[in-house]
């Protein structure tokens, strides 16, 4: 489990560098990750030293979770748990305007599959980054439209006769 704990660590870490425009911290996360971590180990330290390397093997999970950094790289999302996030897997990426000139990204991957991050970037700066990169096809800007098709009565009448 060591081992793999510090490959993803390693990578993370690399992806890190790679970083242009940072998402913004919450630091309330971070101060709430800090005292998660310490807390655990304080109450659950155990005598055996297996058990031990497990629970900093779990703390150390934690950490991460929390405090290391997310954004965007040239080519791809950088985020934990993310490990290829290529922009041109996404079929849609929403630009929303949020307060104080920040950017609201969320990323949709699939149907049910997507995930949001909150830049300190305004939304000029955000459309213009992922144009350069070329996914303007790819960008929505403001709330998402609603793909709800109607089903004409008719067709509701048809399925209730079948039904019953």
């Amino acid at each position: 489990m060591l081992v793999f704990l510090l490959m993803l660590l390693i990578i993370q870490i690399h992806e890190q560098r790679k970083i242009t425009i940072q998402a913004k911290r919450n630091f309330v996360k971070m101060a709430l990750t800090l005292l998660l971590a310490f807390s655990i180990l304080i109450i659950f330290w155990p005598n055996q030293l297996a058990d031990q390397i497990k629970l900093v093997i779990f703390v150390s999970l934690i950490l991460s979770a929390g405090l290391l950094r997310e954004g965007l790289a040239d080519d791809h999302l950088v985020k934990l748990g993310v490990l290829s996030g290529d922009y041109s897997q996404y079929e849609k990426i929403q630009l929303e305007d949020s307060r104080l000139g920040e950017t609201f990204v969320t990323f949709y991957k699939g149907k049910n599959s997507h995930f949001s991050t909150l830049f300190t970037c305004d939304l000029a700066s955000m459309e213009n980054f992922f144009e350069a990169r070329g996914l303007e096809k790819k960008l929505i800007l403001g709330e998402m439209p609603e793909t709800v098709e109607k089903i004409p009565k008719q067709t509701m009448k048809n399925q209730e006769v079948t039904k019953g």
